[in-house]
């Protein structure tokens, strides 16, 4: 399956200025694309099932897959090449057991999906899963483009270069005046906590692939669970941890050295769960738990204490995406600050004037250091400056306080004992069609094995999603009932919709409740026609006329109404029913009128305009058609 380079619309979608640092757009793959693929006969007798696909001028791939209902078989991604990465095998339910999730990159502008089937199950047609869309990632570790603009608001929100259909030079994105962090040997200890993200966007007007930082924070107790601080402007819903792709160990090997050409070993495993988070308004944080990390990384302390003004600080980050870098600063006085529509209080913000080194699009989430170790705070936003105003010592940034984010983390970061809340049922599946869901909603109970309540909290992870507790507390002798339903005033496409309602309580482990939708939005398909097309004229006591036969078809099942009908701009709609005898249209069914125009000056093209309304959905249409009059 061949597609096409980036046009100019998805290029421009890559470089918009204002938006979160992307690195890639999504791309929908048409509905038969499974089709594609074909069965081949390995030498020792298995069946293997085998799809490529190439998405012109990508630096990288990742498959969405969805529906990933295997059992026993096994399905591998690669590039194709021996030599090349291989990503999986992936088996049963993918990497949530739910039947949804994202794969791994894999380099380069072509991505081969292997499906081989349990021992015993036949090879036939089509795989038991989806493909929902692939991300095409327009930049690598070793092949970045040197942008020409600033930076925007947020300091995960870059202004990109429009030349992304030029060939680039191999130069680094990083601004010049950035610091190799390996160049600062007492900070060297630390550098392997501060984290490379990568992940996808599926909800909300902006999806794609976006960059941004973060570092691993310990518990009080040093229990070295692998939780990870970043913004909440970067990961702020769980289907973003979950495609998160995480590297510790992205830096050069020495101060001098050149730019490192891979992201390095220390990668933690594939995913994430979204623990916690806050708004602009709240702080800007988020704590991701990782489901493990690699030997050799560093979990930083942190400090309840909020620095001083004039105190020395210091960012690790990867800006505009690049390899590890560090800041130095100075706190200065915070001010009120909005960026868009989004008020960000001062007490809430750490403000720090950068003099050597700065931070840039991808550092957002970094984290800030009083001493090595020490967080005191996670990057939100800087100037909308370009970059080499910045070096001049222009770069004025501001931090999440981690003194109030730790107010929402503290359970999780003492590490305070907690009962597990579990559900009734880990899954369910809703229905719906044309905005009404069958069966209303469905409900959850939950219980604990604790005798003393618990408290707990419940986060729908999709705007569709509506959540109600009977209790904020549980348990063993108080058993809580949730009441989940769908919103389908969110609902606008024919899909399989996937997400989750998570269960939170203390550092207990999460646990969720896995929802899928089926959901069918009906629209008409009205076809209109001219018969003949085009219309001669006729004699008449009044001069010359032209006589014809409207038709309004509807082919999808469809009952709709209607609403407008103008000819060459001028409105007829109060003609509607008396020409088709009505202003509905059945299921599948049509109407036709005669019409009969006079003093037209032939030859001549008029363009009739139709409006309608579907009566169950409430879809709007417009068709035009034009007829040729002789």
């Amino acid at each position: 399956m061949d597609l096409p380079a980036l046009g100019p619309t998805q290029r421009n979608t890559v470089e918009k200025p204002g938006s979160p640092h992307r690195m890639g757009v999504h791309r929908e793959l048409p509905a038969n694309v499974l089709e594609q693929g074909a069965w081949a006969v390995l030498p020792d007798g298995r069946h293997i099932w085998q799809l490529a696909v190439r998405s012109s001028g990508a630096a990288g791939l990742r498959i969405e897959f969805g529906g990933f209902v295997i059992g026993e078989g096994q399905v591998w991604l690669h590039a194709g090449s021996r030599e090349g990465q291989v990503d999986g095998p992936y088996t049963g339910g993918g990497r949530y057991n739910n039947g949804e999730f994202w794969s791994g990159t894999i380099a380069g502008d072509r991505i081969v999906i292997e499906y081989e089937p349990a021992r015993g199950v036949a090879p036939e047609g089509r795989p038991p899963f989806r493909i929902r869309r692939i991300a095409h990632h327009t930049e690598t570790v070793a092949e970045r483009i040197n942008p020409s603009g600033g930076i925007s608001h947020l300091a995960g929100m870059p202004a990109l270069s429009p030349m992304l259909d030029a060939t680039p030079a191999p130069v680094d994105r990083a601004a010049a005046c950035t610091l190799d962090v390996n160049c600062y040997p007492e900070w060297s200890a630390i550098e392997d906590s501060i984290a490379y993200l990568v992940f996808e966007e599926t909800e909300g007007p902006e999806t794609g692939t976006f960059l941004c930082s973060g570092s691993l924070v310990a518990t009080r107790d040093d229990s070295f669970k692998p939780y990870l601080l970043t913004a909440a402007h970067c990961i702020h819903d769980e289907p973003a941890a979950r495609s998160l792709e995480t590297a510790f160990a992205y830096q050069s090997s020495s101060c001098g050295a050149a730019a490192p050409t891979t992201y390095g070993t220390l990668n933690a495993g594939a995913g994430g769960h979204l623990l916690q988070s806050g708004t602009f308004q709240q702080g800007d944080f988020s704590l991701v738990l990782l489901p493990s990390v690699p030997d050799g990384v560093t979990f930083n302390g942190w400090d309840l204490s909020d620095p001083a003004l004039g105190v020395n600080v210091v960012d690790i980050s990867h800006p505009m995406g690049s390899y590890k870098r560090i800041a130095f600063g100075q706190t200065v006085a915070s001010n009120d600050v909005a960026i868009g529509t989004d008020f960000l209080p001062a007490g809430l913000y750490t403000t720090v004037q950068f003099f050597r080194g700065i931070t840039q699009p991808g550092s957002s989430g970094s984290p800030l250091f009083t001493a090595p170790g020490v967080v005191v705070g996670t990057l939100t936003y800087g100037p909308d400056l370009p970059a080499d105003i910045l070096c001049n010592g222009n770069d004025v940034s501001g931090f999440g306080k981690f003194s109030n984010a730790y107010g929402y983390l503290s359970s999780y970061l003492e590490d305070l004992p907690g009962a597990v809340v579990r559900p009734s049922t880990n899954a369910l599946t809703f229905t719906g069609l044309n905005g009404k869901i069958a069966g209303g909603a469905q409900m959850v109970h939950l219980t604990t094995g604790a005798q003393s309540p618990v408290q707990f909290k419940i986060r729908p992870d999709a705007p569709w999603l509506k959540v109600a507790a009977s209790a904020a507390t549980v348990s063993a002798s108080a058993p809580v009932t949730l009441q989940i339903e769908v919103d389908p005033k969110y609902l606008r496409l024919t899909d399989t919709y996937s997400s989750t309602v998570t269960i939170l309580s203390g550092a207990a482990p999460p646990q969720y409740v896995e929802v899928k939708l089926d959901y069918t939005f009906q629209v008409s398909s009205v076809t209109v026609t001219a018969t003949p097309n085009p219309v001669s004229s006729a004699s008449s006591s009044s001069g010359p006329q032209w006589t014809f036969h409207l038709t309004l078809k509807e082919g999808n099942g469809v009952a709709t109404t209607i609403t407008a009908m103008k000819i060459d701009a001028v409105d007829y709609s109060g003609h509607i029913a008396r020409w088709f005898g009505t202003n509905k249209i059945s299921a599948g069914g049509a109407v036709e009128g005669e019409l009969t125009i006079t003093g037209l000056p032939a030859p001549t093209t008029e363009y009739f305009e139709l409006f309608g309304k579907d009566n169950g959905s409430g879809k709007t249409w417009y068709r035009v058609l034009a007829v040729n009059f002789q």
